[in-house]
């Protein structure tokens, strides 16, 4: 994949090899296995593999000092490596999702001070954007920034604050809370409000468990507090819009969980910390770490790949099933 790139970039495996020995980390190292820069490119969130397009979306980051705060939607061509515009200017789209009929691409968008923050679906094929849900109780959303889509259609997402306290969004009213969007009539069901702060999202392999970081640590107005929360836990989906107790999966001990997904095989959970790219169990015992000096964001994978945005770079890390 991008064969040329990764020629060329080498020895940024070997060295992140050399660095996980360092730090005394379980990992081997496999026949194929690599972990490398695959593109440098402003890239803070998404990332959704198109395979059918053989493009990986993500969305751009934010300059909030800028007057005319934005964030787009562009792809890397995974043959030549390019990178192109999609959308130049999104509704300050964060997390994304490809949908159940991959022909759209699902956005978790936070809105601005003018437009509301929603979860759409933006067409592949011309662009075009269609409202999926932007309120609740007749009050809008406050920034929502993870969305995922259950093969049974129920979209299932996140609605921290960052976008108040990062001064692009009006002060919220709804609390902070994780929610379920019914596919047969758009009915959205508030999950919990438990959480400090609701953030990434994923299921496990048989759809049976949710599991939702909390990342209060780094609440996007004042400096990071190890003694807040910065972790992910999981909950039994007792029904597609009801959940069990909340229970502690694991904490990363840099930065926050900020977007993870779980691998099919196994339900091992792949997270974007303040230090890499993470690999525990489903019971959240470290496997690796796949360092990125400047911190992960978030990462999607495509088979035995995971591509990992990281502001500056995009990485790509195979990391062979057991």
């Amino acid at each position: 994949m991008v064969n040329a790139l990764s020629r060329r970039r080498r020895t940024i495996a070997v060295f992140s090899a050399l660095l996980i020995a360092a730090a005394g980390i379980l990992h081997s190292e496999s026949a194929g296995s690599f972990h490398e820069i695959l593109v440098e490119t402003d890239a803070h969130e998404g990332p959704v593999v198109v395979s059918n397009q053989n493009r990986l979306y993500f969305t751009t980051k934010p300059d909030f000092s800028a007057p005319d705060t934005h964030v787009s939607i562009r792809f890397v061509d995974l043959d030549t490596g390019a990178v192109e515009t999609f959308h130049d200017r999104s509704n300050m789209a964060n997390g994304m999702w490809l949908t159940n009929d991959g022909e759209a691409l699902l956005v978790a968008e936070q809105g601005t001070m003018e437009t509301p923050g929603a979860i759409s679906r933006i067409s592949l094929a011309d662009g075009s954007r269609t409202v999926l849900v932007d309120s609740f109780e007749g009050k809008p959303l406050n920034s929502p920034n993870k969305a995922i889509e259950a093969s049974n259609g129920w979209i299932y997402f996140s609605d921290p604050d960052y976008g108040h306290n990062q001064g692009f969004k009006p002060a919220p009213e709804l609390p902070m809370a994780v929610y379920a969007r019914n596919p047969e009539d758009g009915q959205v069901t508030r999950l919990t409000t438990e959480l400090a702060r609701p953030h990434g999202l994923a299921l496990s392999p048989d759809e049976r468990t949710l599991y939702i970081g909390d990342t209060d640590a780094i609440d996007g107005a004042t400096p990071y507090d190890a003694d807040r929360s910065h972790g992910i836990l999981a909950a039994d989906l007792v029904a597609p819009d009801r959940i069990g107790p909340l229970r502690d999966i694991l904490s990363v001990p840099v930065g926050i969980p900020d977007g993870f997904v779980t691998r099919p095989s196994d339900g091992d959970i792949l997270v974007g910390a303040g230090d890499g790219l993470r690999h525990y169990t489903s019971d959240g015992e470290l496997v690796a770490l796949y360092p990125i000096a400047s911190g992960a964001v978030n990462v999607t994978a495509q088979g035995e790949t995971y591509f990992t945005t990281a502001d500056t770079h995009i990485w790509q890390t195979r990391i062979p099933d057991n």
